[in-house]
């Protein structure tokens, strides 16, 4: 049966960074644990994961304007 968080550790880090990123300021670890995550994963993926989620948004950070201007 195939995993939706992932079957390689790769996987697992960029799913837990994923959800990490959608739950934000409010990530707690049970938080992550109700996204699917167990207890051994977040110990051994969470701090890779982590930093991925920091990289990437700081990537992705959106410049926001008024509407007034953007037009």
């Amino acid at each position: 049966m195939q995993n939706p968080l992932g079957n390689t550790p790769q996987q697992v880090i960029h799913s837990m960074a994923d959800a990490m990123r959608l739950l934000g300021e409010g990530c707690t670890e049970t938080a992550m644990k109700l996204k699917g995550f167990t207890q051994q994963q977040l110990v051994k993926y969470g701090d890779a994961a982590r930093e991925l989620a920091f990289e990437q948004s700081a990537r992705h950070v959106r410049v926001r304007i008024s509407a007034c201007h953007a037009a």
